[in-house]
């Protein structure tokens, strides 16, 4: 039996099909349909309503942060408080490209990363730390803030703590540095959420997280790596597509 369809056959084996527009997207679902271990930086200790900077690279759950990938080259943004001139200054990493292997880099000492207990149920998130800003205020969730997995995954969620609906950039990267897709964030507040492969597949070996989102920038908690629980439309397709193969195995005895 042959499928003169493969846009059918990929969805029902879960095979990607080349050239389909689908391979490439990213998809947003609900945070709750992930499921896999839950990363909170709980072994973080910082007293409640206080900030700790972290200097180098942090490992934390099997998950490795630091600034930005080798290849990428860190710049200054400015962005402007609603109303305001621009006065805040953001990492910016439109320029260069992530080489292969995904090597995290740490930024300078006291511009890297850094964790703040918020003293609710949530408890400690993790943040970017960026350039000093010009009125001399307090950098922290105003830098880049890139991750490396131990192992490819399918999809990831997240919650974003202090979002006020700037501008938010999460890229997702292969193992081999290339572009899977950026998800514009741009406008969302303070919530949980979730993205996966549109084709399944379990390449996304990394991210960044960008932003210019004035005030409080912005801090990330709760990260999960994980694969989608298969909606029950998509399960009945993968039944049908192993029941054809049994029929036409048995048919060829």
């Amino acid at each position: 039996m042959r499928f003169k369809n493969p846009t059918l056959m990929a969805a029902l084996f879960g095979l990607s099909v080349v050239g389909a527009s689908q391979a490439a997207t990213i998809n947003e679902v609900s945070y709750g349909s992930l499921t896999g271990t839950t990363l909170n930086f709980a072994e973080l200790v910082v007293a409640e309503g206080d900030e700790q900077l972290i200097n180098g690279l942090l490992t934390s759950g099997g998950v490795q942060f630091g600034e930005r990938f080798d290849g990428q080259e860190l710049a200054v943004a400015k962005a402007p408080r609603p109303g305001a001139v621009a006065q805040d200054w953001f990492d910016d990493l439109s320029f260069g490209s992530p080489v292969a292997g995904l090597t995290l880099l740490a930024g300078a000492a006291g511009a890297n990363l850094g964790a703040y207990n918020y003293g609710d149920a949530d408890g400690v998130a993790l943040a970017g730390v960026g350039p000093q800003n010009s009125d001399g205020s307090d950098p922290f969730g105003f830098g880049a803030l890139s991750a490396r997995f131990a192992n490819p995954v399918s999809a990831l969620g997240l919650q974003l703590r202090e979002s006020d609906g700037g501008a938010i950039t999460l890229a997702l990267y292969r193992l081999d540095g290339s572009l899977i897709q950026s998800v514009d964030l741009s406008g969302r507040a303070d919530g949980f959420y979730a993205f996966a492969r549109g084709d399944g597949s379990a390449d996304i070996a990394g991210f960044t997280l960008s932003n210019r989102d004035s005030y409080y920038g912005i801090a990330i908690d709760n990260l999960v790596l994980a694969t989608p629980v298969p909606e029950p439309a998509s399960l009945a397709l993968l039944v049908l597509g192993l029941g054809l193969v049994a029929r036409r195995r048995l048919q060829s005895k």
